[in-house]
C-alpha cells in the first residue's frame, strides 16, 4: 500500500472512531437560565434572615418584626407574636400609657405645710410637714430642679422663721410601701437601679459610694458616701491589693435592714470606684437632706426628722398652712430622662401615678390602669404580660407584634409621637445608643429603646431607611449563651442594613 493509501486509510479510520467516541458520550444538559435577581426588599429579607438565623443562635430565643410605616409592609418577622423578657423595652409601655392617660404638661405637686404657730420672734411652735405625690426629678439629672430643697427653704426663712420647734415630718402617704416592684431578683434590691419609689423622693433614692485604694498593700480601702442622712450603716469589708490587681466590689444588703454591707478589693493606686446603693427608706433620706438645706438658710430644727410611719398619732392638717407649693418637671422631661438612661425609678414612679385618685397609689392599681390604656391605643392583651413598669421584673413579658403595634400608633398620633420619639435613644448620639452605629448609615436614623438583663437584650423604636422611608422595628433576644455584646453587635448590624436600604 502507498504512503497516500496509509494516509487515506489512517483518517477514514479515526474518524469512525471519533464517530463512535461521539455516539457514546451523551450531550451536556441544557443550562436553567439565570435567576432573577432579588429586589431590593427581597435582599433585605435574605440579609435579615442570614443575620438572624445564624447557627451560633441557635440555642437563644428570638423575637424580630420590621414594617414599614409607610404602607404596613412587612420586611422581615421571626416569632413576632411569641412572648418574651422585655428587659428595660418595658419602659415603651409604661411611657406611652403615661402621656396618653396623663397628658405631657403633667407636674407631680410637693407641699410644705406648718402645723402650728409662728411667733413674732421667728419659733414655729409645731411641725414642718412635707407632703410628697411622687416626684421623681429631685437629683442632679434635672438641674433646674436640684435646687428645689434650697428653694423651698429660702421661702421659709423669708418667713422670719429660724427655728422649726418640732419635727420635720415626711408624709408619703401618698404611696403605698414597699415601693418594689413584682418579680425583682432579691440582689437587685440592694442596687441604686433597685432603689423603691415612694411618694417622696430625692437622690433617685440612692447613695453614692466612692470607694479608693489605701496608701499600702493590706490596708482598709476608703469608702465615702453622698448624701448625707441615708441612714445607711456601712459594714467595710474592702481591702487594699497590690498594685495592677482587679478591682472588684460587692454590694450587698438584706430587704428591711439599713446595714450595706460592702466587700471586695481595690489595687494601690487605682482610680476610685463608684457605686449606688439603694436606701432603705427613701422618705428619710428626703427629710434628712431638706433638715441640711433649712440649716444653710438659717433655719433650724428642734425635734427630728422622721417618716409619718413613725408617728404615734395619725396627723391633723385641718389647720395646717401651706407655706410652699412646688411642681416637678413636666412629664415630657421626666419621659425624656426615663428612655434616654432607662431609669427604673422614674418608671415605676410614673406606673404607681396612674393610680385613681382617692386611695394610696400602688402598683396594682397602676397595673390596671396600665392595661385600659394600652388597649385603647390597638395593643391586644393576649400580646403582653405586664407585672412593674420598669422591666426589671422577670415577670413582664411582651411580644415584638405589641411593641410594633404600640409604636405605630404613636406614629400616627400627633399629639403623642414629637415628645416620645424624641425621648428615645439615638444611634451615635444621646442615651443608651450614644455609642453604638457611629460612623454608619444607622447614625442620627434610629431611635429606640434598649434593654438589658442577664442573658436578655432587647432594642425596639423606628429607622429611617436611606429613602427616609420610616420603619418600626422590635428586636428581642432572650437565653443565648454568646456574650451579650455579639447580640448587640447584631441588632446594630440589621439596623445599619435597613438604615442602608433603599427601594431604588
Amino acid at each position: 500500500m502507498t504512503f497516500r493509501s496509509r494516509a487515506c486509510a489512517l483518517a477514514l479510520a479515526s474518524s469512525l472512531l471519533a464517530g463512535a467516541c461521539a455516539a457514546r458520550i451523551p450531550a451536556p444538559p441544557p443550562q436553567p437560565p439565570p435567576a432573577p435577581a432579588l429586589s431590593p426588599a427581597e435582599q433585605l429579607q435574605s440579609d435579615l434572615t442570614e443575620l438572624f438565623t445564624s447557627p451560633t443562635l441557635g440555642h437563644a430565643h428570638l423575637a424580630v418584626l420590621v414594617r414599614s410605616l409607610t404602607n404596613g409592609e412587612t420586611f422581615y418577622a421571626l416569632n413576632e407574636r411569641r412572648m418574651m423578657v422585655p428587659a428595660s423595652n418595658q419602659k415603651l409601655l409604661t411611657a406611652a400609657a403615661a402621656a396618653a392617660r396623663l397628658g405631657w404638661d403633667y407636674r407631680y405637686t410637693t407641699r410644705v405645710l406648718a402645723n402650728g404657730t409662728l411667733l413674732d420672734n421667728g419659733t414655729l411652735e409645731g411641725d414642718l410637714i412635707v407632703v410628697g405625690s411622687g416626684d421623681p426629678t429631685i437629683n442632679p439629672r434635672h438641674p433646674d430642679r436640684w435646687a428645689a430643697l434650697d428653694n423651698w427653704a429660702g421661702q421659709i426663712a423669708a418667713r422670719g422663721v429660724k427655728v422649726i420647734g418640732g419635727n420635720l415630718i415626711g408624709d408619703d402617704n401618698a404611696f403605698a410601701e414597699p415601693g418594689w416592684g413584682s418579680g425583682w431578683s432579691w440582689e437587685d434590691l440592694a442596687l441604686g437601679y433597685g432603689a423603691p419609689v415612694g411618694a417622696l423622693q430625692y437622690h433617685e433614692n440612692q447613695v453614692e459610694l466612692m470607694i479608693g485604694p489605701g496608701l499600702e498593700a493590706g490596708a482598709r480601702a476608703i469608702i465615702s458616701t453622698s448624701p448625707p442622712g441615708s441612714g445607711m450603716l456601712i459594714d467595710h469589708d474592702v481591702t487594699t491589693v497590690a498594685e495592677g490587681e482587679p478591682t472588684r466590689i460587692v454590694l450587698e444588703r438584706v430587704p428591711g435592714f439599713t446595714i450595706l454591707t460592702v466587700r471586695g478589693q481595690i489595687a494601690v493606686g487605682a482610680k476610685p470606684r463608684i457605686e449606688y446603693a439603694a436606701v432603705e427608706n427613701p422618705t428619710l433620706l428626703f427629710v434628712n437632706a431638706f433638715r441640711e438645706a433649712l440649716a444653710r438658710k438659717g433655719v433650724f430644727v428642734s425635734g427630728a426628722a422622721m417618716d409619718v410611719d413613725a408617728l404615734v398619732k395619725p396627723l391633723d392638717l385641718s389647720k395646717a398652712e401651706t407655706w410652699v407649693t412646688d411642681q416637678s418637671a413636666p412629664l415630657f422631661e421626666i419621659v425624656d430622662v426615663l428612655q434616654k438612661w432607662s431609669r427604673n425609678g422614674y418608671a415605676e414612679t410614673l406606673l404607681w401615678t396612674l393610680s385613681p385618685p382617692g386611695a394610696p397609689a400602688s402598683e396594682s392599681e397602676g397595673l390596671k390602669a396600665l392595661r385600659e390604656t394600652l388597649t385603647t391605643l390597638g395593643v391586644a392583651p393576649e400580646l403582653y404580660a405586664a407585672f412593674d413598669g420598669s422591666g426589671l421584673s422577670r415577670y413582664d413579658m411582651v411580644s415584638a407584634e405589641a411593641l410594633a403595634a404600640l409604636l405605630t400608633r404613636i406614629w400616627n398620633d400627633p399629639a403623642l409621637l414629637g415628645p416620645y420619639r424624641n425621648a428615645l435613644p439615638v444611634a451615635g448620639v444621646a442615651g443608651s445608643l450614644g455609642a453604638r452605629m457611629k460612623g454608619t448609615p444607622a447614625e442620627k436614623r434610629v431611635w429606640a429603646k434598649t434593654g438589658s438583663m442577664f442573658n436578655i437584650r432587647s432594642l425596639s423604636g423606628y429607622v429611617l431607611t436611606a429613602d427616609d422611608e420610616p420603619l418600626v422595628f422590635s428586636f428581642l433576644a432572650n437565653n443565648y449563651t454568646v456574650p451579650s455584646r455579639e447580640i448587640d453587635e447584631l441588632m446594630d448590624k440589621a439596623l445599619v442594613l435597613i438604615a442602608g436600604f433603599t427601594r431604588r
